[in-house]
């Protein structure tokens, strides 16, 4: 029997998690960085068992590992590797829900650019 999934509910949450996460990211140094997006990734991973909130969840762990190992952190760097994070969502989107998750999601990225 499956759950039917509040995606407002959802993805509220795990865009206003996104931008805490970026907030953040502009104060911290690289391993508090990765800590943040980490548990960003175990919260989304906990929240959705599958789906693009999970995939979502999965890169953000795997994209804190790759910044933990980073003696630098700039912005930017960060902004970039949420971006391909989120293209790549695209592609597996398989429901208008998720389709909209996912735009929620580049939106908030988008936000924070840097001209």
């Amino acid at each position: 029997m499956t759950q039917a999934v509040d995606w407002s509910k959802i993805g509220v949450r795990i865009v206003q998690g996104l931008n805490t996460t970026i907030d953040a990211v502009r104060q911290l140094d690289t391993q508090e960085a990765a800590l943040v997006m980490k548990l960003l990734g175990k919260t989304c991973t906990k929240m959705m068992k599958e789906g693009v909130g999970h995939q979502f969840g999965i890169a953000m762990i795997e994209a804190s590992e790759k910044l933990a190992l980073k003696d630098k952190l700039v912005f930017e760097d960060v902004l970039k590797m949420l971006t391909g994070i989120i293209g790549k969502l695209y592609f597996s989107a398989k429901t208008a829900e998720e389709v909209d998750l996912v735009k929620q999601l580049e939106d908030a990225v988008k936000n924070y650019q840097v001209v």
